[in-house]
């Protein structure tokens, strides 16, 4: 790239210099720095243009420095945003990932249960199929040869009747036709009694 030669005036001074920016810049540079010069220069008389030519550098030193700070800054929390960024990236694909994961092993699961279920419901259907076979047998008539023995009655067993007064014994007997008839026992002597009463008169 060749470098241009420029001629320039600023507050009356004339210069030449060499740059490798374009004519048309440089000559813009030229104009803002008279432009500050001569600010300064007419808020105070007493200046000399030299005076006013360091100020205006030692404004333009001030501002470039701050300028330099403020992007460094901007550079630094830029660093930190991409650094978050890709923090924030990895996370997202780790997340990602771990869905797919789970998803696949929620199918898993749910395959697995309604296997499980389909085999609960045949084995209860099954059940509920040998539950009325064995209701059904149930109902059928049991063999003779098949049914247990009956234990008779044990006469022994029965309650001894209650003993009879010594007073009166009363024996009831049914005979078709006829009526129930009562015997009474003589308990000691008790017709005698009206019999040695007789014997007296």
């Amino acid at each position: 790239m060749s470098r241009n030669r420029i001629k320039l005036n600023i507050c009356g001074v004339e210069f030449a210099l060499t740059a490798d920016d374009s004519e048309s810049y440089i000559r813009a540079i030229a104009e803002e720095v008279e432009t500050a010069v001569q600010d300064i220069v007419d808020r105070n008389d007493r200046i000399s243009v030299t005076i006013a030519a360091l100020l205006t550098a030692l404004n333009y030193c001030d501002e470039r420095r701050k300028a330099v700070d403020s992007a460094d800054h901007l550079r630094s929390q830029i660093k930190d945003y991409l650094e978050d960024s890709a923090r924030a990236r990895t996370e997202a694909d780790e997340a990602r990932r771990e869905s797919e994961r789970l998803k696949k092993e929620l199918q898993t699961l749910r395959a697995r249960l309604s296997e499980q279920t389909e085999q609960a419901a045949k084995a209860a259907s099954e059940k509920s199929v040998e539950e009325k076979k064995s209701v059904h047998a149930e109902d059928k008539p049991i063999p003779s040869e098949d049914r247990p023995a009956q234990k008779k009655p044990d006469k022994s067993a029965q309650k001894a009747p209650r003993p009879q007064s010594a007073y009166t014994r009363a024996a009831r007997e049914h005979i078709p036709g006829e009526h129930a008839q009562t015997v009474v026992e003589d308990p000691e002597g008790f017709m005698s009694f009206f019999e040695k009463k007789d014997d007296e008169q």
